[in-house]
């Protein structure tokens, strides 16, 4: 595993049965968070994907406040990954798409998601906690992607 991946469940707080993993950022930074997100995506429509979701917890609290857009869960890392799938369950928002396996570093990544059933545009992309502590080819491949 790489090492700016942190691994959520040994960090000392819970997993759940589950899988649900819960991570003590999301629970110091969702409010402001979606304070400036609301504002960007106020008078969009359409789909909004989150690139690197961790542990599930922002993007089901965030599809909960705009259940009228699509919203699409991503992530490289398997743990992450049933995370966001038994966050996905356990809120049972119709608005919630399926988790996407991304690699942002990797140069492809857009066609890789649009092949598995990812949308053709975006209204937009979201990224928290990712940039700062991942190599710099996922903030390259982040924005050539967005782009």
């Amino acid at each position: 595993m790489a090492e700016y991946v942190v691994e959520f469940g040994r960090d000392g707080r819970p997993v759940e049965p589950d899988g649900r993993l819960d991570a003590a950022a999301f629970h110091r930074n969702h409010q402001p968070i979606w304070a400036v997100l609301a504002r960007l995506l106020t008078g969009r429509s359409g789909d909004v994907m989150e690139a690197g979701s961790g542990t599930g917890q922002h993007i089901v609290q965030f599809a909960s406040e705009r259940p009228d857009l699509v919203w699409w869960p991503s992530d490289l890392n398997e743990s992450h990954l049933k995370s966001i799938a038994a966050w996905r369950k356990h809120a049972g928002l119709a608005n919630i798409r399926d988790v996407q396996r991304i690699d942002l570093a990797d140069p492809g990544w857009v066609a890789a998601f649009q092949a598995a059933g990812g949308p053709a545009s975006l209204s937009a992309i979201f990224c928290a906690n990712v940039i700062h502590i991942a190599p710099w080819s996922v903030a390259e491949g982040l924005f050539a992607g967005a782009g």
